[in-house]
């Protein structure tokens, strides 16, 4: 991309400031009420949180919002065929899934089953010999192995022939799963299914009557967890903050919305993961340098969610679950640094991946179409969800990324907002093997020889148009940088908002014609670059830090000025740029000092210049 195009590139930004109801007068009397600054009770106001009691709420961190297990469809029976299947000596397998949800999930239940006195095992299927959810090599051979019971673990609501062998060869099926029930598309309408298991977990049932739908199978465990010890009148406290802390980290891991109970959950465990008493969570924690006292949601999200899935990736999930239920410090911090290194080889494999991508895209003219399905034959196919992921970001577009070079290839698809992935493959599944997931992203297979009529099929059937694809980024406030440096208290009331992630982002804020001063770059590889901005009265100077998108940045400098304006800038010295930001607002610790420090999260060209 030369200097203009990635100029051009650049006005193509949606940046929309978020709307507020309330008044300004309803706003200074919340900001009285609660003792806050009128500019922290409008940016609550713009969150929708208006009412004294509501905010309270918002800030508090209680178990004691977290919904009744009780209330999910099947959860009572499940239960109580897993506390008799212990009591009669019944072996149960707990099928889990290859991604941190399914990892931390099985390890929950496993533990449970456990500290119940039952007899357990745990199966989770390797991504390259056996793909995503149960598959009836593995189905018979457990029940060769004298297993009664099979719970499944983020998987099996579409599990129909599977479950059905199950049920033929004698075992009893628990389904706990989260993701959208299937459904065929008929002249009266869409007619949901559901396999025909003993019980079936899964709040996305249209007759499930749990008020909150967006919890994941981490969560799903915890639940029943809670419920099984209750059941067996065993005491939950000793046991809680262990199980808590594996939900919360599926919770964050899966991206879900840290809303209602989502985010009550993960903000005590953020504030006691420190007390859990798991051996490989700690040595997790100590590998990565990440003090559990002080953990954020970006740590679980960017540093132990990727180790985690690393294991399924590259190798077998079992072995991040060999971590979580292991007995010896030294053996753990063995695995957490084994996962650590298998994490580093799947950055390795993303990166080369993307590149491979990218080229096959721009070689087939496939960023035109308003679906990107892509076929890339030496693509390893467990980073192709990764792989996806950073195409979508790279193009707006939906994207499914297919690797293999077998007649029957797997991958996955990641979305934007307003496609619905997940229909979009219903209205095409007679040209797929296996299919499931979300609104947002989807794991496929399908052979070879469909791929063109899949790529026709989904952009014919897309009614969005590409300029909708682009991604809006939600402003919260316009705020002026200076104020914004000036209050360390606002920034600690900022802070207090935590945990952010889907659903509860970080707030951003908007400024306007800021003229750059001089800029700064910093860190090993000058990928930062640290902008002092002339403040309102052209006198003073104040600053922001943009991470890792220099060459974003250097090329519209190069298309407004060349390199001699670079140059300039880097100086010190007049360059005429002028530029709108939008910001977050954190605290940065060095030495022992705090101070409060802007990051730049996206920039253009201002209209004054």
């Amino acid at each position: 991309m030369n200097g203009l195009d990635a100029l051009n590139a650049l006005t193509e930004k949606k940046w929309v400031l978020r709307g507020c109801r309330v008044s300004a007068d309803e706003i200074s009397a919340t900001a009285k009420t609660l003792g806050i600054s009128v500019t922290a009770a409008r940016l609550l106001a713009v969150r929708g949180l208006v009412g004294p009691a509501e905010i309270r709420d918002y800030f508090t961190s209680s178990l004691e919002l977290l919904h009744a297990p009780h209330e999910l469809k099947d959860m009572d029976k499940a239960c109580r065929i897993l506390l008799d299947a212990v009591a009669n000596g019944e072996e149960i397998a707990v099928f889990g899934d290859y991604d941190a949800d399914g990892i931390t999930g099985t390890s929950i239940m496993s533990l449970v089953l456990a500290r119940l006195g039952g007899r357990s095992r745990y199966y989770i299927p390797r991504r390259d010999s056996e793909g995503y959810g149960l598959n009836d090599r593995a189905v018979r051979q457990l029940a060769a192995d004298g297993v009664h019971i099979l719970l499944t673990l983020d998987n099996g609501i579409a599990a129909f022939e599977q479950v059905q062998l199950a049920k033929e060869l004698g075992l009893m099926v628990i389904i706990a799963d989260h993701h959208e029930v299937p459904f065929d598309i008929m002249a009266e309408g869409s007619v949901y299914k559901v396999p025909p298991a003993d019980a079936v977990i899964d709040p996305k049932q249209r007759d499930c009557p749990y008020p909150f739908k967006s919890i994941c199978a981490g969560m799903l465990a915890y639940k029943m967890a809670e419920r099984l010890y209750e059941l067996a009148e065993r005491d939950f406290a000793p046991d809680r903050i262990e199980y808590l802390s594996f939900a919360a980290i599926a919770t964050v891991c899966d991206i879900m919305d840290l809303t209602d109970e989502n985010r009550e959950l993960v903000k005590y465990a953020l504030s006691h993961i420190a007390e859990s008493p798991n051996l490989g969570l700690r040595a997790l924690l100590e590998v990565n340098g990440l003090d559990p006292s002080r953990l954020t949601s970006y740590n679980i999200g960017f540093t132990l969610g990727p180790c985690i899935n690393a294991s399924g990736r590259l190798e077998n999930a079992a072995i991040a679950v060999e971590l979580f239920l292991c007995e010896d410090y030294e053996r753990a911090l063995e695995l957490a640094r084994h996962l650590c290194e298998l994490n580093a080889r799947r950055k390795e494999l993303s990166s080369e991946g993307v590149t491979k991508i990218r080229a096959e895209i721009d070689a087939r003219g496939y960023a035109e179409s308003k679906v990107i399905v892509v076929h890339e034959p030496e693509l390893t196919e467990s980073v192709a969800g990764i792989v996806a992921g950073r195409i979508k970001e790279i193009y707006n577009r939906p994207t499914f990324v297919l690797a293999g070079d077998k007649e029957q290839v797997k991958g996955s698809g990641r979305s934007v907002e307003g496609f619905n992935m997940f229909k979009a493959l219903v209205e095409c599944s007679d040209l797929l093997d296996m299919f499931g997931g979300h609104f947002m992203a989807t794991g496929l297979t399908v052979k070879r020889e469909n791929i063109p009529e899949l790529r026709r099929r989904l952009n014919e059937n897309c009614r969005m148009e590409t300029v909708d694809m682009l991604p809006v980024t939600y402003i919260d406030l316009a705020l002026p940088v200076e104020r914004a440096l000036a209050s360390m208290g606002f920034a600690q009331f900022i802070a207090a908002m935590a945990p952010f992630g889907h659903g509860n982002p970080a707030p951003l804020f908007g400024d306007r014609a800021l003229e750059v001063r001089r800029i700064q770059l910093l860190g090993r590889d000058n990928q930062i670059v640290r902008f002092y901005f002339a403040n309102r009265q052209g006198q003073g100077l104040t600053s922001a830090v943009f991470f890792r998108r220099i060459d974003e940045f250097r090329a519209m400098v190069h298309a407004l000025g060349g390199e001699e304006m670079w140059q300039r800038l880097l100086k010190g010295q007049s360059a005429n740029l002028y530029i709108d930001i939008v910001y977050s607002i954190d605290i940065n610790e060095f030495q022992g000092n705090r101070s409060v420090q802007l990051q730049i999260k996206d920039l253009r060209l201002s209209g004054r210049r």
